[in-house]
């Protein structure tokens, strides 16, 4: 009997990050073209937080929430993450959405060329299981007992889980890239079991003026990585 249920996976959480080289400004000018520009893409946010070095535009319901920050955390670099939590849209429309922000961005932000220093992309599935989902992962996919909690002085466990980090490595043509997973019991559903899994390409890019960002490929390759190698691992139907 299946314990995970392969077909219940829902998507909780979708991001991605560029970090990059040079100058930035966040006069307010400057924000409210970047908001004139990402409405000419498709683009409308209604809440904007303004920060020292940086600023973040939301979109809540009822479209699909969205979040865009802009920061600059040191001197000659600045950050631009994508975000969707809680998302009710699919990976293709938000990488449809994550295209025209980087799109708003190069308007806005012109450059002979960009250096991007790393990408990260970030994306949360959330599987129902049959039982507690900590219980499945202790027990069924880890093989030890409940007993061994009498150690913790027989206090209930509510939930818990695994992280693993793998250091940047290359399989076969593909350039180095670190995976953070996180597999843990969701708690506000102990029912759940939440999977999280992040690839940050630490090797430097250089995008042309008339280049792109290309978000999708980034966010495709974590999806697939997830439903696959991830699904195995936690299932052990590899083995």
């Amino acid at each position: 009997m299946d314990l995970i249920l392969r077909e219940s996976k829902t998507s909780s959480h979708f991001s991605i990050s560029f970090v990059i080289a040079g100058g930035w400004t966040a006069e307010p000018s400057v924000q409210i073209d970047f908001q004139k520009a990402l409405l000419e893409n498709g683009l409308e946010f209604s809440q904007t937080n303004f920060y020292k070095n940086g600023f973040q535009l939301r979109r809540e319901a009822p479209s699909s929430p969205l979040q865009i920050l802009l920061e600059s955390p040191a001197p000659q670099i600045h950050n631009l993450k994508i975000l969707a939590i809680s998302p009710n849209c699919d990976l293709d429309y938000f990488c449809r959405e994550a295209e025209a922000v980087t799109i708003a961005y190069q308007q806005i932000w012109p450059a002979e060329q960009y250096q991007i220093l790393n990408t990260t992309a970030r994306i949360d599935h959330l599987y129902s299981t049959k039982i507690h989902a900590f219980q499945y992962l202790w027990e069924n996919r880890l093989n030890q007992s409940p007993e061994d909690f009498k150690a913790l002085g027989g206090r209930p466990v509510h939930g818990g889980g695994l992280r693993l980090l793998i250091p940047p490595h290359s399989a076969g043509t593909q350039e180095p890239v670190t995976i953070e997973l996180r597999i843990e019991s969701f708690l506000r559903e102990p029912s759940k079991l939440l999977v999280e899994t992040a690839f940050t390409w630490p090797k430097p890019r250089i995008i042309s003026r008339e280049g792109r960002f290309g978000p999708r490929p980034y966010l495709e390759t974590v999806e697939n990585f997830a439903a696959t190698e991830v699904w195995n691992f936690i299932t052990k139907s590899n083995q």
